[in-house]
């Protein structure tokens, strides 16, 4: 589950990426696009935002890292993901661990994903309509196709909250991200004796040992271009 869970998620922010491409727009029409843009516009801004930092050259690991976080709590409903993928457990928490899952759970997602956005190409996606979801809500269809490899299908849940569009929960050829994610997490706390304590030290060391293999691999970057720059 976990490695489904983990290339579906890969997939997503490929299609993070990919969207930039075809979706790049000027800077002052991305500035006459309001909060009640359509949902279609919506992603239009996150994916020209993604193209910055695709196409930075100059941005550090640290910083990209940093600009996705920024780039999740701007345009994503993370409270509401958080809540969602514990499940029944979000009751059980208390509020403390509510907080740190909440915490956690953000890091984990930077962590993991966000250093993988250079790593995608970005070209062939396309938005190909959308349809209302309930109150307030609407799911976005795109369609990637990437130059070796099948068609992609990405189904975007939003989600309007207080005027502005939101990220809730990205179906990948049908199966939802968030509900594989929160089968994961509920199979470690079974594990764990029902305990969402077992998950939160989980993610601790996840993400503390992601953090520090991605410390060494920028200061391995950093000495190779140092070594470059002095060969010069």
């Amino acid at each position: 589950m976990a490695t489904l869970v983990s290339r579906r998620l890969a997939c997503l922010f490929a299609g993070i990426a990919m969207t930039a491409a075809v979706f790049a727009v000027s800077t002052s029409a991305q500035a006459s696009e309001s909060k009640h843009a359509d949902p279609e516009a919506f992603l239009r801004t996150l994916a020209t935002d993604v193209l910055v930092l695709l196409t930075d050259d100059n941005i550090t690991q640290a910083d990209r890292a940093r600009d996705f976080r920024k780039l999740l709590r701007r345009d994503f409903d993370l409270p509401a993901v958080s809540k969602f993928v514990l499940g029944r457990y979000w009751r059980r928490a208390n509020a403390a661990e509510k907080q740190e899952f909440e915490e956690l759970f953000e890091d984990y997602i930077v962590a993991i994903y966000g250093h993988r956005l250079g790593n995608y190409g970005s070209t062939g996606m396309k938005v190909t309509g959308n349809r209302s979801d309930g109150k307030d809500g609407s799911i976005v269809h795109t369609k990637i196709a990437p130059a070796n490899g099948p068609v992609i299908l990405l189904d975007w849940r939003l989600k309007n909250r207080d005027g502005g569009w939101r990220v809730i929960d990205i179906m990948v050829e049908g199966v939802s991200l968030a509900m594989a994610q929160r089968s994961e997490f509920a199979s470690v706390i079974r594990n764990n004796g029902g305990k969402v304590a077992g998950l939160l030290k989980k993610l601790r060391i996840k993400t503390q040992t992601l953090a520090l293999n991605q410390d060494n691999q920028s200061q391995n970057d950093l000495r190779q271009n140092s070594s470059v720059v002095s060969t010069q």
